[in-house]
């Protein structure tokens, strides 16, 4: 191989050499007939530029006449003399010369001078082309320069070739690959690289792989498709559709996690285009909690990463009584962070402005907050009020059994009937602080619009808490009604029998004009909002014309209602959960009485004995933020619906159409 290199870089070198003495042989060449042409010129007209300074000062020539010209210059013969070449180019510019002359009129009166021509302007400019440097030859050089550039380019040629061959010399023989011994191989395989490696790696490939999965999700079929019946059936990964609402169905749970656990909570992250979602449980059905269990044991230095599926000990996947987990939607069987506590999660939301951050309310009463970036454990939690009630420094007592976002923060709410508000900035100690008297709160939600805080009992009371800013002032004054109490009338019952196990609230619309606030809630169609409960209703409100409920939702089989959620992008959808496993889905618009998906509702779980009876309830609903999809929780799994586009779209005109009719049955009175 060397000997083959070494040849041809000769070879290259003798081209080279060949070339320079082709331009050498030029350049001599062109010097010779240079310096013949200068003699021949200096020997007829001496020095060049006194001859032109003197036609420059001479005054301009007078033409004689014929007698009076004078005879040929005898230096002309010598000029021919002197070379052939130079002489006939020479008599060709004397003939140009007296052809000029004898057409020039023959007078004994002195000729005017010519007019001198205008000077041009001449314009210069680069231009340049992209070629190879070989479509040019090689500049010329002294023959010295040549000789140190010739020589200096083969002591670089047999320096090289020299570190080549000792190069070739040192090259030891070739290791071959060896196989792994079990205890480098059981080293290698618990290694922290190795399993950081194989973590971050599989993650993008199984995002990749669920990339058709995200797509039923989230690409909208009125787009991409001309007909229902040309989408793409992805087999794996939706199951068969049994009802035309439903685009696409997946179950999303990880066992070795989330085994004998309950979901308490749902949330959409409102930062990730609707594919990230949040979940929290409960603790384990075999497991108790200690006396003095609180988040505090759950906070601790964060050596695990929070995406992460390995426990930071044997124990923590079965004894953290704290879980919450951040699903993907393209990853069904696999969580995308996993975050515990020491305490149960009860309620857990996205952070409205920090897109990293998690916050949770916990069974102990604190507030704790995850970052996805600092590990599994919480960075931050809330104090205990150690006192208990008012006079108590700190946050909750009892466990939070609901926790929402505000303009300016959160508002959480506990068993015992006390309210805090939250700064986003201070999640350590509250801003605020009130007690509903005799209240056992259950749940709660916030009407957008006024900041309206309404509060479910477990006694089948709501109560509305309205807040007041005094003008000149930043402190909020804040009022409680009781909107349904269903021991004060028994004959109107306007309230729940039992526990008020769900609200929700209308979101504000893109275009909607709120007429007006009355009674903390707003007129029309945004000031409705829905509540369920054990006593297997559902009910409708409208507390800015009411303070009663304008219609009652039964449920056919006699179950409770877990959970009732408002379409955030449909003004007249709704859908509510029961504790025999359905989900029923209704349109105001399409029928005050019946749901759209029948009296059965949907079935979300099929039990193994028997495929029409499902094998658990449904604890928590859902919608995502543009109301496409509805997250459903049974037991441990989540199950995530595509709801079909008749359902989720509005028409323009159906709220309209829901206050007209309950206008025409009496049920509402415009004041």
């Amino acid at each position: 191989m060397s000997t083959e290199n070494k040849s041809n870089r000769s070879a290259a070198l003798a081209e080279k050499r060949r070339r320079l003495e082709e331009l050498k042989a030029r350049r001599n060449q062109r010097s010779s007939d240079s310096n013949s042409f200068s003699a021949i010129t200096a020997s007829k007209n001496g020095n060049l530029d006194e001859y032109i300074d003197g036609l420059l000062k001479s005054a301009p020539p007078i033409v004689p006449a014929t007698s009076e010209l004078p005879e040929p210059s005898t230096s002309q013969p010598a000029i021919s003399s002197a070379g052939q070449s130079v002489g006939k180019e020479v008599s060709k510019i004397d003939q140009l010369n007296e052809k000029s002359v004898s057409s020039r009129p023959i007078s004994g009166a002195p000729v005017p001078p010519m007019p001198m021509p205008p000077v041009k302007k001449i314009e210069m400019f680069n231009s340049s082309t992209q070629t190879e440097d070989e479509d040019f030859p090689m500049a010329l050089v002294d023959e010295k320069e040549q000789d140190i550039t010739t020589n200096n380019k083969n002591t670089e040629v047999n320096s090289t070739l020299e570190n080549e061959e000792k190069n070739e010399i040192d090259v030891g023989p070739v290791i071959e690959p060896s196989l792994l011994s079990e205890d480098e191989i059981k080293s290698t395989l618990t290694s922290k690289p190795f399993y950081n490696f194989i973590n971050s790696a599989s993650k993008k490939v199984e995002r990749l792989l669920g990339a058709p999965l995200l797509a039923d999700f989230l690409v909208d079929d009125a787009v991409y498709y001309a007909d229902k019946e040309s989408k793409r059936d992805a087999t794996t990964s939706t199951r068969e559709k049994e009802n035309s609402l439903i685009s696409a169905q997946v179950s999303f749970s990880f066992p070795k996690w989330t085994s004998d656990r309950d979901v308490t909570s749902l949330d959409w992250s409102p930062h990730h285009r609707g594919e990230m979602m949040l979940a929290s449980y409960h603790m384990p059905y075999l497991s108790k909690p200690s006396m003095g269990s609180t988040a505090i044991s759950g906070l601790a230095s964060h050596t695990t990463s929070s995406a992460s599926l390995l426990p930071r000990s044997k124990t923590e996947m079965t004894e953290s009584d704290g879980l919450t987990i951040l699903w993907n939607l393209a990853m069904p069987s696999r969580p995308e962070h996993i975050f515990t506590c020491g305490s149960p999660v009860l309620s857990a939301k996205f952070h409205p402005t920090e897109g990293p951050l998690v916050v949770g309310g916990c069974y102990s009463g604190q507030i704790v907050v995850w970052d996805v970036r600092s590990g599994r454990l919480p960075v931050q939690r809330s104090t205990l009020n150690i006192l208990g009630g008012n006079g108590g420094i700190g946050g909750h007592v009892h466990s939070i059994v609901g926790l929402e976002p505000l303009d300016s923060g959160f508002v959480s709410a506990s068993s015992d009937g006390t309210i805090n508000f939250w700064s986003f900035t201070n999640l350590i100690e509250p801003a605020e602080t009130m007690v509903i008297p005799g209240a056992h709160i259950s749940s709660i939600s916030v009407v957008p619009s006024s900041q309206t805080l309404l509060v479910g009992d477990e006694n089948g009371s709501i109560y509305a808490v309205m807040s007041q800013s005094s003008s000149g002032s930043r402190s909020v004054k804040r009022s409680i009604v009781n909107l349904g109490n269903p021991k004060s009338n028994q004959s109107d019952s306007p309230g729940h029998y039992g526990n008020v196990t769900g609200l929700s609230t209308k979101h504000i619309l893109k275009g909607d004009n709120t007429v007006g606030i009355s009674k903390g809630f707003p007129r029309g169609i945004n000031g409705l909002f829905l509540s369920c409960g054990v006593d297997w209703t559902t009910k409708l409100w409208a507390p800015a014309y009411s303070d009663k409920p304008l219609l009652n939702f039964l449920s056919h089989s006699y179950d409770y209602m877990s959970d009732v959620q408002w379409n955030p992008n449909h003004p007249t959808v709704f859908a509510t959960a029961s504790s025999n496993g359905t989900l029923g889905l209704w349109n105001l618009a399409t029928s005050l009485d019946e749901p759209i998906t029948g009296l059965q509702g949907l079935l979300l779980e099929k039990s193994d004995e028997n495929p029409h009876q499902l094998s658990h309830g449904v604890n928590k609903i859902k919608w995502s933020r543009d109301g496409k999809r509805i997250a459903a929780a049974c037991s441990d799994t989540v199950h995530v619906l595509g709801i079909t586009e008749d359902l989720w779209r509005p028409k323009g005109n159906e709220g309209t159409k829901v206050m007209n009719l309950l206008r025409s049955r009496g049920l509402i009175d415009e004041v």
